[in-house]
């Protein structure tokens, strides 16, 4: 009988063979199950694994040793950097620390929960608590990981799928009226970058959008914003392309927001005549005095307190395009405007609507935006 009891230690373990890479035989040895059924019933399981082809062979290296020397290598060809720095961040900041010693073979949803629940509650910063939303976005990156370990045969299946993740409380989305938004950029007038918060509530474009936008994606003579580059923080500022091909779109400009692009483009030029040689050209639209682009945190407090010295309700800013997003009532509009992936499938559906309709919304929330003569 191959189930026999390990008299030293209390427990049971069993020896089988199995078919290896090659047609070759070899043996498994699987130790410490607490009872004799307990280390049948899984020896039973590798024998018609084994009967079937579907055997495999669990990987001897850690949970960090996976991810770090087989996964994200293999990965990072075919991944935007910012992507990269954000997966190298997760699992040397929260993998590692907690589960990266874990065998990648014993890894188990029972594991994975207590992970899960470990993150919630001193997974931040000096020890403290994330948040659901993070600890969920850690455990995405190593569900991916993990399914890339049963298609090269490490483990035979992704424990990720059978771990529950902290229950998430619902977050109601939070967005300014018409009017609050037109109060918001009168109170911004002055602001030397309000041609900036002018673009993100006509277009609803992100931050990253906003902060990556490049002076040749922008035709000020039809009107017109190509999004096609992106400065995102991972580790550092990276930049690079939109996350997905819905993200790279064309966003047309009202009037009001055209006519407020060929201003801060005639300050821009006037501000680098000044400067002289000191100015730094990095092409992009939102600079600094001296051509210097503001890290995109910096983009974020500047908004915040925008918001808190105008007295309206605070929103986060990929949140204030109200007006567009009302407007741009088609279909397909709202696809090109709010990044939504399925932006293929709406066209195939909605195949009559065109660029004017985007036209027509940006028109229509340019008069929701107009401020006061």
């Amino acid at each position: 009988m191959s189930v026999k009891r390990d008299t030293e230690r209390g427990t049971w373990y069993f020896v089988v063979d199995v078919r290896a890479p090659g047609g070759t035989r070899q043996q498994v040895r699987r130790r410490g199950f607490a009872t004799k059924k307990e280390a049948l019933a899984a020896e039973a399981e590798v024998m018609a694994d084994d009967r079937r082809g579907k055997y495999v062979r669990p990987s001897r290296a850690t949970v960090s040793e996976y991810l770090a020397e087989t996964w994200l290598p293999a990965r990072r060809v075919n991944l935007r950097p910012s992507t990269v720095l954000g997966y190298e961040k997760v699992i040397r900041a929260r993998i590692a620390p907690f589960i990266g010693d874990v065998g990648l073979a014993t890894l188990d949803a029972a594991t994975l929960e207590h992970f899960y629940g470990r993150l919630l509650a001193e997974g931040g910063r000096n020890g403290g608590p994330l948040s659901p939303k993070t600890v969920a976005n850690t455990a995405g990156v190593l569900s991916v990981a993990l399914a890339d370990a049963v298609r090269l045969k490490l483990v035979p299946h992704n424990a990720a799928t059978d771990a529950r993740l902290p229950r998430r409380p619902g977050r109601e989305m939070t967005a300014w009226s018409e009017a609050e938004a037109g109060a918001f950029l009168a109170s911004v007038t002055d602001d030397r970058l309000f041609p900036l918060w002018r673009l993100a509530l006509a277009t609803g474009m992100r931050r990253g959008e906003l902060a990556g936008l490049r002076w040749r994606d922008v035709d000020l003579a039809t009107g017109t914003v190509t999004v096609a580059s992106t400065r995102v923080v991972a580790d550092v500022v990276v930049t690079g392309e939109p996350k997905t091909r819905a993200g790279a779109r064309v966003v047309a400009l009202d009037r009001e927001t055209t006519a407020t692009l060929v201003a801060w483009r005639k300050r821009q030029a006037e501000e680098r005549l000044l400067v002289g040689a000191g100015w730094q050209d990095h092409g992009l639209v939102f600079v600094d005095q001296l051509g210097v682009p503001p890290h995109p945190e910096t983009i974020t407090r500047w908004w915040r307190e925008a918001v808190a010295r105008s007295g309206l309700p605070a929103i986060r800013l990929h949140e204030p395009a109200t007006p567009r997003r009302r407007c741009c009532c088609a279909p397909v509009c709202r696809s090109r405007s709010w990044r939504n992936a399925s932006a293929t499938l709406t066209m195939r559906v909605y195949q009559h609507v065109t660029a004017q309709d985007d036209q027509a919304a940006a028109d229509a929330a340019g008069r929701a935006l107009a401020l006061p003569s």
